[in-house]
């Protein structure tokens, strides 16, 4: 599996579009932001594996951006906020700063929008999306927009946050192979059967946050939870999230299977 593109042959001239192996989706949840009362707004910071830093964000849907980011093993590295771009636009020109950058494992740059989808299409934002779209896909670029319909997922989230500091686990290989042939021969491996076999829950939990031991994701993780075995670890360019693309910022087409 791998990212895909446009045959660049028939597409001469013209950035190819980005098509990112994406897991199951299930209906978003929508939530209401809190607000802190002095200003408004919500910030915070996430401590990033891949950067050796916290990632700053101004928003929920920015801290969940930051977590799928963390977890998806297509984005290499990511920081927040990276430059500002002087963009045309109709009524002159105007500055524009993305909320992300991604490095992709093959080496592409994404620039991400995190917006909420009540926003997305307002006359203004759209516009100023579209240009931005225009002048990052001519430079050689991605472009992607990311809103509360590809970022709310409660259960996802949480379990992001229980296992995040498990990225930071040394597995080793022969640790993550017993683990795969106990999960392969069990007839029903769940996390605390896995802990019991492996002597310590955080080794299970470092073999789930890192995709060696396959787990959804999208429900509640505890004592009872199903494991089996993982496809996505083995692809470096799988990716937790859906997300929008220009002209139109329609979220894109979600595979029915990602793990076949």
């Amino acid at each position: 599996m791998s990212i895909e593109f446009d045959d660049p042959r028939q597409n001469a001239g013209r950035r190819p579009d980005l098509r990112l192996i994406i897991t199951p989706q299930p209906k978003a949840e929508r939530a209401r932001e809190p607000v802190t009362r002095s200003r408004g707004e919500v910030r915070g910071g996430v401590p990033s594996t891949k950067i050796n830093r916290s990632i700053a964000w101004e928003s929920q849907n920015e801290q969940k951006a930051c977590y799928h980011f963390e977890f998806s093993p297509v984005v290499k590295a990511y920081r927040e906020q990276p430059q500002t771009f002087y963009l045309p636009a109709p009524k002159g020109m105007f500055r524009y700063t993305p909320d992300f950058e991604l490095r992709l494992r093959n080496g592409e740059i994404c620039y991400v929008e995190v917006k909420p989808l009540a926003k997305l299409f307002l006359p203004k934002v759209l516009e100023r999306l579209k240009a931005a779209h225009r002048f990052l896909t001519d430079e050689g670029y991605h472009f992607i927009v990311l809103t509360d319909e590809e970022l709310n997922f409660p259960n996802r989230i949480r379990n992001f946050s229980i296992l995040r500091p498990y990225l930071r686990f040394q597995i080793p290989p022969h640790i993550s192979e017993q683990a795969k042939a106990w999960v392969e021969q069990a007839t029903d491996p769940t996390l605390e059967a896995l802990s019991r076999f492996l002597g310590f829950r955080s080794t299970a939990f470092a073999l789930i946050a890192q995709l060696h031991i396959g787990f959804d994701f999208d429900q509640p993780l505890d004592n009872t939870s199903p494991l089996f075995t993982s496809t996505i670890g083995d692809h470096h360019e799988t990716c937790f999230f859906t997300y929008r693309t220009g002209p139109d910022f329609k979220q894109c087409a979600v595979p029915s299977n990602p793990h076949a």
